[in-house]
């Protein structure tokens, strides 16, 4: 099937303008997804999102990154490994979480698009934010540390990941504060549970 100006500019984004330098970092890339393997077992992924409502004249995408842990994968029995997705990691950020505005951000492609101001405003958000972001990661304990800083609420798998990985004091302390400040009766009583289980 022939391909639209648009879905060529796309493609083109892709892997002319963007994927050279995550290459030169030995990262992998497969369709529109960027995996970095760490001989360690963790791993980092960016994958270039189009909207559900692009077409193939109208293509609406955006930039999300996960950083992977096998520990915390739980969507199969078997951790995925080297096919992880983005959804499967722990700690996932969009391009709009990292710039400082904590808005979603998203480009549009068309045909009519003037390509050199969106692949220069596209790669710029590369090298202010999604690049300096994943340099920052250099070792599983980053990893760790970015779960416990970010701290979610009711992530038992951030729990458990942590406990699993070394970090027993903060995990029980997660659970504590979570047992202390929940209005949700079901979550406390998994809580209590979950601190029966790692002791």
């Amino acid at each position: 099937m022939t391909k639209t100006p648009a879905q060529i500019r796309f493609d083109n984004l892709v892997s002319i303008t963007l994927w050279p330098e995550f290459k030169a970092k030995r990262y992998r890339k497969t369709g529109n997804n960027f995996r970095l393997y760490s001989p360690a077992g963790w791993e980092k992924i960016v994958n270039i999102q189009k909207s559900m409502f692009s077409n193939k004249n109208d293509i609406c995408f955006t930039v999300n990154t996960g950083l992977y842990l096998p520990e915390a994968d739980t969507i199969f029995e078997t951790p995925r490994g080297e096919k992880f997705l983005e959804p499967d990691c722990l700690v996932r950020k969009r391009i709009g979480n990292l710039n400082g505005l904590q808005s979603d951000l998203w480009y549009d492609l068309t045909e009519n698009t003037t390509i050199n101001d969106l692949e220069i405003r596209v790669k710029q958000n590369f090298s202010q934010f999604i690049i300096p972001y994943l340099e920052s990661i250099q070792s599983r304990d980053d990893i760790l540390k970015q779960i416990i800083w970010e701290h979610r609420p009711n992530d038992e798998m951030a729990i458990r990941t942590l406990f699993i990985c070394g970090y027993q004091e903060e995990a029980r302390q997660w659970i504590e504060d979570e047992i202390n400040t929940t209005i949700y009766r079901k979550w406390r009583e998994q809580l209590i549970k979950l601190k029966d289980l790692l002791v």
